[in-house]
């Protein structure tokens, strides 16, 4: 697993990324029209609000096989 990087170099390309804001930790995307980071599901908004993370790192690539 990748080491939590500063947000400032996280992807803003609609790539999902997982975020930590210094308390809780959560999956979220780039929202170009408003400029802020969106908490979601990935292929879904979870919340539409704000939310500033401080560092981020690649999600995990999903499990092999059933």
């Amino acid at each position: 697993m990748s080491e939590w990087q500063p947000i400032e170099t996280a992807p803003r390309d609609g790539t999902a990324i997982l975020g930590w804001d210094g308390q809780k930790q959560s999956t979220a995307e780039w929202y170009e029209t408003g400029e802020y980071w969106s908490l979601c599901v990935v292929g879904a908004w979870a919340e539409d609000s704000e939310w500033w993370p401080t560092h981020w790192m690649p999600l995990p690539a999903p499990p092999v096989g059933t």
